[in-house]
């Protein structure tokens, strides 16, 4: 009589223990990602709701930090109560660093901070014939929060909120000539990336 090989006896064994769970990929996996946002602005001083929209680069260095640049598109009427003053155009390009909570779920709230150049362009109007009409290039930081939901590993759908503190220099000017105008604006975006 032979005796079963220990190898056959193992590889029967194998067959029919159940193989340890693998660990679940993060849906926040370093990489990097393209996308697009649209949403809202108002400044302090707006004449109403405008719209905003842009483009962006995503990258996750780790599940719970983040960078973002981006490049947008802005316009809106400064006024005082009393009629519009100054037409506004800002085209900012900036860099936002992100933290984000709970990286491994489909939603992750985030904290964002950051800085970039703004060219802006601004144009006198109504009762105002003096400030504006020239184009420059500003320094504002910005601030925020929001949340990332991922329907995939490789799409990634947010919505943030964020305090832009971009202070142009006509409406220093305004401010300075007697006009209750205020600089800085609060801006809305839903966005989608595209995760490689």
């Amino acid at each position: 009589m032979r005796p079963f090989p220990l190898l056959r006896v193992l590889a029967v064994v194998a067959a029919f223990v159940p193989a340890p769970e693998a660990t679940a990929q993060s849906y926040s996996d370093p990489g990097l990602g393209i996308g697009a946002d649209a949403g809202f602005s108002e400044g302090r001083s707006a004449d109403g709701l405008s719209l905003a929209a842009g483009l962006h680069l995503r990258y996750r260095f780790t599940g719970s930090l983040g960078l973002e640049g981006r490049i947008g598109y802005r316009r809106e009427t400064a006024e005082d109560g009393s009629g519009p003053l100054l037409d506004i155009v800002d085209i900012p390009v900036t860099g936002t660093a992100q933290l984000f909570f709970f990286p491994r779920s489909r939603v992750q709230p985030f904290l964002l901070g950051g800085a970039g150049l703004h060219v802006v362009r601004t144009t006198p109007q109504g009762r105002n014939t003096t400030f504006g009409g020239g184009t420059e290039a500003l320094f504002a930081m910005h601030a925020g929060a929001g949340v990332d939901v991922r329907p995939s590993r490789t799409t990634a759908v947010h919505l943030d909120a964020r305090w832009v503190f971009l202070e142009p220099t006509a409406i220093t000017d305004l401010v300075n000539a007697g006009y209750d105008v205020r600089a800085g604006y609060f801006a809305i975006a839903l966005g989608l990336t595209f995760f490689r």
